[in-house]
C-alpha cells in the first residue's frame, strides 16, 4: 500500500516491514542513516501546504515509519534490514559508479563523431553494452 503526502512524496507502508538480508554494517548505516532522517518526517506538515487528508496520511505514515525504525534495531543484530530502507544496496552504488565511469569513456571514444543521427546511434550501441541493469 502506498500513501502521498500533500509534499508530492509517496511511502510504500509494506515495504517499511519487509525484511531484507543485508550484512550488519550495511544494515548499521542505513539504520542510522533512517534515523537522522526522522526530524526532518516530523517537519513535513510545518514546510508544506496541508489539507486534513493530507495530515491524517503524514500521522499514518510518520506513526509507521517510527514503528519500523524500532524494528530496524533487533534485524540490525541478525544482519537484516527492512525493504523501504535498504532499496539501494552498495553493490548497487557500486554498479552505479562503473556504468558512470564506462559512460564517460563512450562519450571520450565517440567524441569525434560530427554526424548528430550517427552519435545518438553508436551511443544507444554503446550503452547497450554496459548497462548494469
Amino acid at each position: 500500500m502506498r500513501l502521498k503526502l500533500d509534499n508530492g512524496k509517496t511511502y510504500d507502508i509494506s515495504a517499511m516491514f519487509k525484511p531484507t538480508k543485508l550484512n550488519r554494517g550495511e544494515a548499521w548505516g542505513y539504520f542510522r542513516s533512517n534515523l537522522s532522517a526522522w526530524p526532518k518526517g516530523l517537519m513535513i506538515p510545518v514546510e508544506s501546504k496541508v489539507t486534513l487528508p493530507g495530515l491524517l496520511k503524514w500521522v499514518v505514515v510518520f506513526t509507521l515509519h517510527t514503528l519500523s525504525l524500532l524494528l530496524l534495531l533487533p534485524l540490525w543484530i541478525f544482519g537484516y534490514s527492512t525493504y523501504a530502507y535498504s532499496f539501494f544496496t552498495k553493490a548497487d552504488a557500486e554498479k552505479l559508479e562503473d556504468y558512470r565511469s564506462n559512460l564517460k569513456k563512450v562519450y571520450e571514444d565517440l567524441s569525434d563523431i560530427e554526424d548528430q543521427d550517427e552519435f545518438k546511434k553508436r551511443l544507444k550501441e554503446e550503452i547497450v553494452k554496459i548497462k548494469p541493469y
